[in-house]
C-alpha cells in the first residue's frame, strides 16, 4: 500500500460523516454529555460493520469540539453533533489531536506495554480538561492487558475518558463489561442501507451496476454498511464477485478443488487469514438464508444437520480467536484448508 493510499485509508477510518442509521444513537449520546451525565468509560457493542469506529471517533470529536464547548445552551436540537470545522474537529479528523490517544492493532492482540502506554498518556495534564483513549476492537486484548487496563476503569483519573469498540463483547471479562456503560448498535433500516449503497457507487464511478447486483450484494453483507464498503473497496467496477475460492471451500465436490482454492487465496489473493475466516462466515449465512426462504423442508423442520454446522460455527470461532489473540500468526492457507476439508470430515455443511 503506498502512503497515499494509507493517507486516503486513516482519512475514512476517521471521518465520523459517513455514519448511517445511527441517528438515534448519536442523539442519546450527545443528550448525556450535553448534560454532563457520560460516563467516563463507554463501550460500543454490536456486529462488525455497523460503524463503531467511526462512531467512536464521532464521540471523541463531541467531547472536544470547540464550538460545543462554548455553545451548548444556545444549540439547537438538531446540533447535537461536533460541528466538524473547528481546530479541535479538524485534529481528530486528521488523528493529530494532542489530547487523543487510539489503539488500533488490525488484527493483532492488544498486549500490556500497548495498555501502559494508553495509562501513560493520561497521566498528561490537558489544559482542555480532557484526555481520551480510544480501544478499537477490544475484545482483541490479552488476558494480561485486560488485566492492567483494570487499574484505569476502576479509578478513572478525573480528566480521562475511555471509548472501546468491541463486535465480540462477552469475550472480554465481566470486570471489564462491569465497569463500562455499554451501548449496543443495532441494523440501520434496510431502505436506507440501499440508498447509502447506491450513492456509495455513484461517488465512485461504479454506478453501472445492475439493480439485482446492487440488491445481492446489500443482502450477502448481511445489511452492514461497513461491510459493504469493504465489498466495494475490493470489487471490480461492474457486477459481483464474491470470492468463488471461498465458495469453493464451502460448497466444492472434490477435495482436490478445496486445496486448490486454499492455495489460490493465500497465494494469488494474499488474503489474510481473519478475512477467509470472515467470509466463509458470510457464506454460510447467505447459504442458510436462503435454503430457509426456499421452504426447504428439512432446514424448516429442523432435521438439518444442526450439530454440523454448530461444530462448524465452533471451528469459524476458535480460528477467528487465534487470529485476533492468538500468540502465533495463522497461516493463510492451512486455515483455509481446515475450513473446508471439515467438511468431509463432518458430512455436511
Amino acid at each position: 500500500m503506498t502512503k497515499t493510499e494509507q493517507n486516503k485509508k486513516r482519512d475514512a477510518e476517521f471521518d465520523w460523516r459517513g455514519l448511517i442509521g445511527l441517528d438515534q444513537v448519536k442523539s442519546d449520546l450527545a443528550h448525556l454529555v450535553d448534560g454532563g451525565r457520560m460516563h467516563p468509560v463507554l463501550m460500543l457493542e454490536g456486529r462488525a460493520g455497523l460503524g463503531k469506529r467511526h462512531l467512536a471517533i464521532w464521540m471523541v470529536a463531541k467531547l472536544l469540539c470547540r464550538a460545543n464547548l462554548q455553545n451548548t445552551a444556545k444549540m439547537s436540537s438538531q446540533q447535537t453533533g461536533p460541528c466538524g470545522h473547528c481546530g479541535s474537529c479538524r485534529e481528530v479528523l486528521a488523528n493529530i489531536h494532542p489530547d487523543v490517544m487510539v489503539l488500533d492493532k488490525s488484527g493483532s492482540s492488544i498486549k500490556t506495554a500497548d495498555v501502559e502506554l494508553l495509562q501513560s498518556h493520561f497521566d498528561v495534564l490537558s489544559p482542555d480538561g480532557l484526555r481520551i483513549g480510544v480501544i478499537m476492537n477490544a475484545d482483541s486484548m490479552t488476558t494480561e492487558a485486560c488485566n492492567r487496563l483494570l487499574k484505569t476503569l476502576e479509578e478513572p483519573p478525573a480528566q480521562a475518558r475511555v471509548i472501546l469498540t468491541s463486535s465480540r463483547p462477552l469475550s472480554l471479562p465481566e470486570t471489564i463489561r462491569g465497569r463500562c456503560l455499554r451501548w449496543r448498535l443495532s441494523l440501520p433500516d434496510r431502505d436506507d442501507v440501499l440508498k447509502w449503497a447506491k450513492g456509495m457507487l455513484g461517488r465512485e464511478g461504479k454506478g453501472s451496476w445492475a439493480e439485482q447486483d446492487m440488491v445481492e450484494l446489500v443482502k450477502r453483507c448481511g445489511y452492514s454498511p461497513g461491510s459493504i464498503a469493504k465489498r466495494l473497496d475490493d470489487q471490480p467496477e461492474n457486477g459481483l464477485d464474491f470470492s468463488e475460492d471461498v465458495r469453493t471451500l464451502i460448497l466444492g465436490d472434490r477435495p482436490n478443488e478445496v486445496l486448490k482454492a486454499a492455495a489460490d487465496l493465500a497465494r494469488v489473493q494474499k488474503a489474510k487469514a481473519a478475512d477467509v475466516i470472515n467470509e466463509v462466515e458470510v457464506e454460510l449465512s447467505a447459504i442458510y438464508r436462503k435454503r430457509l426462504l426456499s421452504g426447504d423442508p428439512a432446514v424448516a423442520m429442523g432435521q438439518e444437520a444442526w450439530e454440523t454446522r454448530a461444530a462448524r460455527r465452533q471451528l469459524l470461532n476458535e480460528l477467528r480467536r487465534q487470529a485476533v489473540i492468538g500468540k502465533v500468526t495463522l497461516n493463510t492457507q492451512l486455515v483455509a484448508e481446515s475450513l473446508g476439508l471439515s467438511r468431509w470430515k463432518e458430512g455436511a455443511l
